[in-house]
């Protein structure tokens, strides 16, 4: 993947999903997504606009995460501390397509209870927090280059469909700019066929 530090967004004129493939497909929803506050609502945007998948967006854990070391941006983005984080890392899914691997880590001590217990089901990481009206702030972005992503759109296979076209890292903090999380999401090649 090539990094972006400081990532960029395209005039929304040119966000439209339906007619984009490839590589102008993956700049199209990265945008989209670092205009927003919720990914999970408008990776559903992207999806129905494109026909992908049906039902509403879930997550599926993976119960035993293999344990994710953060780098040096996501822990200053925890504030320099990330004990007491739990580690939570699942897929997101509409219907069974899967669209993006992702890992949280988020202080549960900052969460309500039922908040927690969302968590520990289907519901994405932005939905169960939602109430706490986080602010979410993407600082790190980065690409796959564009002959990964052009080959794992002209291929039909499910290998190709699962090859991670970008990255998003985000920190999610309370409107007080306390820490609650940090996001890694890894989007599929399948969004943007």
């Amino acid at each position: 993947m090539v990094q972006v530090v400081v990532p960029g967004v395209l005039p929304s004129d040119s966000l439209q999903p339906e007619s984009l493939h490839g590589m102008r497909a993956a700049e199209a929803l990265s945008s989209r997504l670092l205009l927003t506050q919720l990914a999970t609502r408008a990776l559903e945007d992207w999806c129905r606009a494109r026909g992908l998948g049906a039902g509403r967006i879930t997550v599926r854990r993976h119960d035993r995460p293999a344990p994710a070391v953060l780098d040096p941006d996501s822990l200053a983005a925890l504030g320099g501390d990330a004990r007491g984080t739990t580690l939570r890392r699942v897929d997101i899914r509409l219907g069974g397509l899967v669209l993006v691997d992702a890992v949280n880590w988020y202080f549960a001590d900052r969460l309500t209870a039922a908040m927690r217990e969302r968590l520990r089901g289907d519901t994405p990481f932005g939905e169960a927090i939602a109430d706490l009206k986080p602010r979410r702030r993407t600082f790190h972005v980065s690409v796959a280059p564009a002959d990964v992503i052009e080959a794992a759109t002209r291929d039909a296979g499910p290998d190709a469909a699962a090859v991670h076209v970008f990255e998003h890292r985000a920190a999610l903090d309370l409107p007080d700019g306390t820490p609650v999380a940090v996001v890694h999401e890894r989007y599929r090649a399948v969004l943007v066929r």
